[in-house]
């Protein structure tokens, strides 16, 4: 019997706090940073080997010269 009431209550606490929720106005912009560099400078580059990318190509079961060609999760 307590927990029903416990139950009941936290049902309670939860409907309150989504009518709290829906009331509250949504600002109409998005907020967004804009910088001068769109990338990070990478610190300690080094140069990429050209067969490791090859052989990356390889693996792959579709791909042309410099990317594989996949859809979202098929390639597992």
């Amino acid at each position: 019997m307590d927990q029903e009431r416990i139950k009941r209550q936290a049902k309670q606490i939860l409907d309150n706090f989504a009518d709290a929720l829906a009331s509250v106005e949504k600002e109409g912009k998005e907020e967004y940073v804009e910088r001068e560099d769109f990338e990070r400078k990478e610190e300690n580059e080094k140069e990429s080997d050209p067969e490791f990318r090859q052989d990356f190509l390889k693996n792959s079961p579709s791909h042309d010269t410099d990317f594989i060609i996949a859809e979202r999760g098929e390639w597992k």
